[in-house]
């Protein structure tokens, strides 16, 4: 669909399409009507083979140049800075109604940083100082964070991982982990979260527990009674939490509620048990398509991750069907990726995104190629250094350079 001087257009508007000449030469979408996946739905409808030119696809002869998404997606984040706002107050997405958020401001640190940029380098000392600061500015006198789309739990690993991309500290000590940093309240806790609906609860376990365990407080006794109770409640023939509890939801709900607790495995260099279970579950769950639950949900990020890790624990086990649906992923991400830039997505939902693009380069480094190497949000100890972003005693410098 080239376009040119006086050339005839055709119009989306709202659900509407405006028919112009039989031979369309320029098609203009309202990006905020229509999605990325209805935009491709209504072009390949009229036999259109291309969608709009919104965002170049990086895409090229079967592989894909991350250092173009890179660029492409630092642009967009860009977008998302508020005129006249300090630095690092950014909308979820690019949409001039779109809210200013807690979570933006923590996605964009998470995505620049997963994406190979050092903040502590790239950035003036100012514009840390104002991203921190605007960061700070939503916690509560407990240490909470509040402003988050899941629990407190959740925003405050969000905070740390962000706070520790920019070099900052958290601006008060942290209440949260009250409930649970004694030994013998580790087991009570634990018995209380509802396993059966394990994709949410994990939220407390990934961004209460998980930090707490890199505290410079936690001790190696309570770290290992946690282990513990974990390995003594793994399915064994599945790999999934927790033995003898059904799921309430979907079953793919314990792939997502895993994903946020091999990371204590991960970064305490503590083995995880049953590997070659949860790759055997991980690709029975693949679809026909190349999803797990559907392009740029984080279900894919969750899958890729498990694969990753526990190949890393199993290498011998199933190499080659991993190398498979990582590529049946991949040419999903190819065909989708450029369609979803241009629907303007949320910002949580692009650090989804950008993740699993950095385990695709992983585990598929022929067709996901760039110089800069990038990191996924759980394997990489970076956005998980409590023990150096969190307040001993308020009040806590912002930096801890």
């Amino acid at each position: 669909m080239a376009s040119g001087a006086g050339s005839p257009r055709c119009l989306l508007a709202g659900n509407q399409s405006v028919w112009c000449f039989p031979a369309i030469v320029q098609l203009d979408v309202d990006r905020r009507v229509l999605s990325a996946r209805k935009i491709e739905t209504w072009t390949q409808a009229l036999n259109l083979t291309d969608l709009p030119a919104l965002v170049k696809s990086p895409v090229s002869n079967g592989w894909m140049d991350l250092s173009v998404v890179r660029q492409q997606v630092l642009d967009y984040c860009g977008s998302l800075q508020l005129e006249g706002q300090p630095y690092g107050v950014v909308r979820n997405r690019d949409l001039s109604e779109a809210p200013a958020t807690l979570y933006a401001s923590c996605d964009v640190a998470w995505i620049r940083a997963c994406m190979g940029e050092e903040l502590t380098k790239t950035l003036e000392p100012s514009q840390r100082r104002q991203w921190i600061d605007h960061i700070n500015s939503y916690a509560r006198d407990d240490g909470t964070y509040v402003g988050g789309r899941h629990s407190l739990q959740h925003a405050n690993g969000m905070v740390i991982g962000a706070l520790a991309a920019l070099g900052g500290r958290q601006k008060r000590p942290v209440t949260l982990y009250e409930e649970f940093d004694d030994v013998d309240e580790i087991k009570p806790w634990l018995e209380k979260i509802h396993w059966e609906r394990l994709w949410g609860a994990s939220h407390l376990f990934w961004g209460g527990r998980h930090c707490y365990s890199l505290s410079s407080h936690c001790s190696d006794a309570w770290r290992e009674q946690v282990f513990h109770w974990l390995d003594d409640n793994l399915d064994r023939t599945t790999g999934w939490w927790r033995h003898g509890v059904p799921q309430a939801g979907r079953h793919i709900e314990v792939l997502g509620g895993a994903a946020h607790i091999w990371p204590i495995y991960q970064h305490h260099q503590r083995r995880f048990p049953y590997p070659q279970q949860v790759i055997d579950s991980v690709l029975a769950m693949q679809q026909p398509d190349g999803s797990w639950l559907g392009f740029g949900n984080y279900m894919e990020l969750d899958a890729l991750y498990g694969l990753a890790y526990m190949h890393s624990l199993a290498p011998d086990h199933r190499p080659g069907d991993i190398a498979a649906a990582a590529r049946r992923h991949g040419r999903l991400m190819q065909q989708h990726y450029a369609g979803y830039l241009a629907a303007a997505p949320n910002a949580h939902s692009l650090l989804a995104v950008v993740s699993t693009l950095a385990l695709l380069q992983k585990l598929d480094p022929n067709h996901f190629r760039d110089d800069v190497h990038w990191c996924d949000i759980f394997s990489d100890r970076l956005f998980y250094r409590t023990d150096r972003v969190e307040c001993i005693a308020a009040p806590c410098e912002p930096d801890f350079e």
